[in-house]
């Protein structure tokens, strides 16, 4: 039995130096995995939020799934609900921050379909889209109910210009600017799409090229390390919808209004309609 101690402490001795390599070996991965968790949970939570908007969506669709063309018979409010590009009276009550806005798209969040082989399976992404064009340096395209407004600025110009919470949206009726900025809504984040939003999968019905594959959280990551490589930032916008419960079809003026500066980074007009 002496004879057997000491081989017996050499063995545990080596099992515990083992132990200790896995953990170096394995501590790594373990990080990574808890870190990819993280993001899978904050990609659910944003896909919660954003099915909860797209219920609401549906109920201005018709049957064939396209958008309801709401205003075209006039107006439900007592005013013009034709959209176009903003009226001077309005646009003149703008001051354009001077950061250039680029990749300038409008488009819808909904579910799309891409396909590997035969296997064919469905995403929630930005869909849609089509390219805008910006007038007076920061007008950009008009909007309809739920739609999205997408574009991308300078990241480090537009940074230097938010020294803590400067930027809020604002809001106006198109048709009574002067009531002051309307309260149909609280919205104070600039981004409302995800980056995996933006990345769709490969084989997309969506005819979106500039894509990737795998998870939404490695698809985000694909498309923020692509905008930062280029030095930019995303920003994004939802045309919301009105819960008040006198809520009318109406024409809003918004700008994105830096409150130390006194300049918008973007304005728009976008179609209010009710929720319901």
């Amino acid at each position: 039995m002496k004879l057997l101690k000491p081989a017996i402490a050499a063995l545990f001795t080596v099992s515990m130096l083992g132990s200790g390599t896995a953990h170096a070996q394995f501590g790594g991965l373990g990080k990574a995995i808890k870190k990819e968790a993280k993001q899978s949970k904050r990609d659910a939570e944003r896909e919660a939020v954003n099915d909860a908007e797209n219920a609401i969506d549906n109920a201005i669709r018709g049957k064939t799934g396209k958008r309801a063309q709401i205003g075209k018979g006039g107006s439900s409010g007592g005013g013009s609900t034709t959209l176009g590009t903003p009226s001077a009276n309005l646009t003149s009550q703008t001051q354009c921050a001077g950061i250039a806005l680029s990749n300038v798209t409008v488009g819808n969040l909904g579910s799309y379909t891409f396909q590997q082989g035969f296997s064919k399976e469905k995403r929630t992404g930005f869909i849609n889209r089509k390219p805008g064009k910006v007038s007076g340096s920061c007008i950009a395209p008009s909007l309809q109910p739920q739609e999205i407004l997408y574009f991308e600025v300078d990241e480090k110009k537009y940074k230097a210009m938010d020294k803590g919470n400067d930027f809020v949206w604002q809001c106006v009726k198109s048709d009574d600017p002067g009531a002051g900025t309307v309260d149909y809504w609280t919205w104070h984040s600039d981004q409302y799409l995800g980056d995996s939003h933006m990345k769709l999968h490969c084989g997309n019905d969506q005819g979106v090229s500039d894509c990737a594959t795998g998870s939404n959280s490695s698809r985000a990551s694909a498309y923020t390390a692509d905008r930062k490589n280029r030095g930019k930032y995303g920003i994004s916008f939802l045309a919301r919808l009105n819960e008040h419960s006198r809520a009318k079809t109406e024409k809003l003026y918004c700008q994105y209004y830096n409150k130390r500066t006194g300049k918008s980074l973007v304005a728009f007009e976008y179609l209010s309609a009710p929720a319901r």
